[in-house]
């Protein structure tokens, strides 16, 4: 079941998915900017941290994208990587390396923290005679261990991945091609995230043409984003000019 369904449905559901998620970061972006340069970083590391959380609360969701009636399946956690990705760029873009590996990190210790408390959580005893509850919320908040870390390593290896090239392009052509950068890091810090993702969490549970699948649509996804990525920190850029000109004339 779905909101959309149909023979290509996996289009507009992944569509919405990211445009939704991208919506998320423009929003934060945008209010973290109004209050001001010196404050703006922490409070954008705090939104990296808070979606970071959710992957914990999605890796177990099984999402199904239908494309010419082929259905491919993918994580739906996965489906915040080139989000996290966005929002590491536009700290690396505005405020520097060193803030965008400080998210990177922060990510981490709160994933790994929050998965623990987690487990935690979904092995208190539930009353007596409510075993239903414990049942059902043990279910939505299963946590696979091998998927769990997988995504994990994935996720903080890309994510330095990412960061690293960026702010490398970033240096060799002295600030300019802010798309190039863009681009770059996120087509290779993604693409290596998702590999070995599913390396890790699938191989010998997953067949080789699912795994294949997941790839490539999680590719699809990468593509698409990366390009509301390059417009998006672009706006971002004008009104960061914009912003640093009106306190210049104040």
């Amino acid at each position: 079941m779905g909101l959309i369904t149909g023979s290509w449905s996996g289009i507009p559901n992944l569509a919405i998915t990211i445009l939704l998620g991208m919506l998320v970061i423009c929003i934060s972006a945008f209010l973290a900017e109004k209050h001001g340069k010196e404050k703006a970083p922490y409070i954008m590391v705090g939104v990296m941290v808070g979606l970071q959380m959710m992957v914990s609360f999605t890796s177990s969701k099984n999402c199904s994208l239908m494309m010419n009636n082929q259905d491919f399946f993918i994580i739906a956690g996965s489906l915040m990587y080139p989000i996290l990705a966005c929002g590491d760029d536009y700290l690396n873009e505005f405020y520097g390396k060193d803030i965008a590996k400080c998210s990177v990190k922060s990510q981490l210790i709160t994933r790994i923290l929050s998965t623990l408390y987690l487990i935690w959580l979904i092995h208190l005893p539930c009353p007596t005679g409510d075993t239903e509850n414990y049942t059902m919320f043990a279910t939505l908040m299963n946590v696979v261990p091998r998927v769990t870390v997988a995504s994990i390593i994935a996720t903080y290896i890309g994510g330095i991945m990412n960061v690293n090239i960026f702010s490398k392009i970033k240096e060799k052509t002295d600030g300019k091609m802010l798309w190039l950068r863009t681009f770059i890091s996120t087509a290779i810090g993604l693409l290596f995230n998702i590999v070995l993702f599913t390396l890790l969490a699938f191989v010998g549970v997953k067949s080789i043409s699912q795994m294949v699948q997941m790839i490539l649509i999680s590719v699809v996804i990468r593509i698409f984003t990366a390009f509301i990525e390059i417009a998006f920190l672009y706006v971002m850029r004008v009104m960061n000019n914009k912003l640093n000109k009106t306190k210049t004339e104040a």
